[in-house]
């Protein structure tokens, strides 16, 4: 059984390597609440699963319910009945539910590591990205290589961290994990290709690169014939946002903001009226 110890380590780690972790308690079964709950851990991406339900079958329903859970990002907590479970899943699982389980009802709670947002480039689009991070309770750090663009007197925000090194080294000095959400806006194309070349193969939840398409492009075909996969260029947005009709600093930071927000709790990034009553009128 897993001890309150054993929670606190993997909390510890998982947070430590920017994944998420859901801790599941069996609660109540055949009605009556437990006494001695079962508890099982499961990280993010299903890397690491401790502990145990009591029943093999249960364990499985659950981590998959738990990784559901961590992929949504829209609830911490959640109570669920095992006919829920079932379901939403039980026609994939191959071991059968042990009848004796009764009504079983499981807690399932959340821990997510804080979100991180590095911006390569201090100039007023970074500027911008950097203190609308902020609003939005990012932890941010901003890298440029020239010290008077990675300054307090440009990013007053104590709480903004600022690296005024190479962005090669700075990038490397830097831990990314899967809560990292990295935003190339530099001073041109040949230092947004440096920093996307260096970041494309981390962990990173997101990568943008500001740009036009033909430039986009041109550093596509760069890293192809240097033999980055497919798969990796696909990962990059590029050009970096949602197309607003963004002009201002401002305007360009809300866009890049907005498609962070989307590919996190997902969405169309369609008006929500196309469909609204409103448009249905007649």
């Amino acid at each position: 059984m897993l001890t309150a110890a054993d929670i606190s380590c993997a909390l510890k780690r998982s947070l430590g390597e920017g994944r998420s972790l859901v801790i599941i308690s069996l609660v109540e079964s055949g009605g009556s609440p437990l006494v001695k709950q079962g508890r099982m851990l499961v990280e993010e991406g299903g890397a690491s699963i401790e502990g145990t339900l009591g029943d093999g079958g249960l364990d499985e329903l659950a981590a998959r319910h738990a990784l559901a859970l961590m992929a949504d990002e829209r609830q911490e907590i959640a109570a669920v009945r095992l006919g829920d479970l079932i379901t939403s899943f039980g026609s994939e699982v191959g071991g059968g539910i042990d009848e004796r389980l009764g009504d079983v009802r499981l807690l399932f709670e959340v821990s997510r590591p804080p979100l991180e947002l590095i911006i390569c480039g201090g100039g007023h689009v970074g500027q911008a990205v950097a203190k609308a991070g902020r609003l939005l309770d990012f932890r941010v750090t901003v890298i440029d290589d020239r010290a008077d663009f990675a300054s307090r007197e440009r990013f007053p925000d104590s709480q903004i961290r600022l690296l005024a090194e190479d962005f090669i080294e700075a990038l490397r000095s830097l831990k990314i994990t899967p809560a990292a959400h990295l935003v190339i806006v530099t001073r041109g194309h040949k230092h947004d290709e440096m920093c996307l070349r260096e970041v494309i193969d981390r962990p990173a939840r997101y990568i943008g690169m500001i740009g036009s398409r033909r430039r986009a492009t041109t550093i596509r075909e760069h890293l192809r014939r240097e033999g980055v996969p497919a798969e990796s260029l696909r990962r990059v947005q590029a050009p970096i946002g949602l197309d607003i009709g963004a002009q201002s600093p401002e305007e360009i930071a809300l866009a890049i903001l907005a498609e962070i927000v989307l590919v996190r709790r997902g969405g169309s990034g369609r008006p929500k009226s196309a469909e609204g009553p409103m448009a249905r009128a007649r």
